[in-house]
Parts: structure tokens; sequence; C-alpha cells
């Protein structure tokens, strides 16, 4: 179990289901988005791709934030693991992403039939769109984990009051990622792209290492 393979299943078990069910309403989204199509309305590709990347972005925070909780309900199998919180936490993260990467295959399915079915162009997404898609996941999961383990540090001394401060991260959160979005836009994707993936490092490890001294033990 300690494996990583082990560690994978275990996290796959513990996903499976909000991942089916994530899959179910992102297609209901997807069809309902194209639908006006069929009758000569209007298309916006910017707006909905923007909606499908927003969408497996906090899925892929959401997802990864339930499973931690679900672990913390466990702590004999999870938080008092001779597996390192590197590898515990990675198996988390990779599983997530494998994850999102699916569903950015269901969209890109979905955009191939309404392509040949009704020729609708612009709905497949392209290859910067995807690495975007993937990246903002990355960042997105990387900034969920130290805001939620200082959320459990906090709810511990202040109860219901922590949620109070964790609003104010998401604020200084929601900075941090308009300032990177606004580098994406004037330096181009490989500037934003570097921000994105240093800014991850720097937050998921920072993370890591505050549950693994004031969570873990």
């Amino acid at each position: 179990m300690m494996g990583w393979n082990g560690l994978l299943r275990k996290e796959w078990a513990v996903m499976r289901n909000s991942f089916i069910a994530f899959i179910v309403i992102f297609i209901v989204i997807a069809v309902s988005s194209f639908t006006p199509l069929a009758v000569g309305g209007k298309f916006d590709q910017i707006e909905i791709t923007n909606m499908f990347s927003f969408l497996q972005m906090y899925f892929g925070a959401l997802l990864f934030i339930h499973s931690l909780h679900t672990d913390m309900k466990q702590p004999d199998v999870w938080l008092h693991s001779p597996a390192s919180i590197t590898r515990l936490l990675g198996s988390k993260m990779l599983m997530v992403l494998l994850l999102v990467v699916l569903s950015n295959f269901v969209w890109t399915g979905i955009g191939v039939v309404a392509y040949f079915i009704g020729g609708f162009e612009g709905v497949i997404p392209g290859w910067p769109n995807l690495l975007k898609v993937f990246l903002l996941s990355t960042f997105a999961i990387s900034a969920s984990l130290p805001i939620w383990v200082i959320y459990r540090i906090l709810s511990a001394k202040i109860g219901w009051l922590a949620i109070i401060v964790l609003l104010i991260f998401f604020f200084f959160g929601s900075m941090v990622w308009g300032i990177i979005e606004v580098i994406w836009g004037e330096m181009g994707p490989d500037v934003g792209s570097l921000v994105y993936i240093l800014l991850s490092i720097v937050l998921f490890a920072g993370g890591a290492i505050l549950l693994d001294k004031k969570v873990r033990y």
C-alpha cells in the first residue's frame, strides 16, 4: 500500500464517485452550452473555454481537498503512515491531475462530436487551452494545500472564526492569480507557464512542510 501503485489505487477509490459525478455534470453543462448553436444561436468560444477551464480547475482543487478531508477521518491509515509526506501528497496530486486530463479528453470528445454533427467550429479545445487548464489545476491544487492546512490549525484554536481568515486568504489568492494572468497576457505563455510552475512548487512544498509539522504529528 505504501508504493505508488497502492497509493494511487487508494486515491482512485476515494475520488472515483466524485469524478463520475463531475463528468456527468460536465457533459450536461457542455450539451446545454452547445444546444443554442443548433438553432442558430451565438457561440462565444472564449466564454465557453473559460467556463470549462474554471470548472476543471475548481474540480481539481475540491477533489484534492476532499481526499485530504477523507484521510483525516482515518488518521491511523494515513497520518501515521511510514510513507513520506511527499509520496502521500504527491499521489493525491498525481491522481487528481490524471482525472483532470481525462476530463479534458471528455471535453475534446464533446467538441469533436459537436463539430462533426453540427459543423460547429471553435468547439474543440486547442493545445494552448489544454496546457493552461493543466497549469491552472496544478496551481489551484498547490494553493489549496497550505490554505487547508492553515484552516485546520486555526479551526482547532478559534473555531468558526477560521472561516473569516480563510476568506482573506482566498481574496489574496485571487489577487495573485490575477497578477499571473496579467503576466501571461503581457509576456506570453512561456513566462506565464514558468510563473505558474514556480508558484505551484513553492505553495505545494510549503503546505506539505506545514502539514507534516503542524497537523500530521
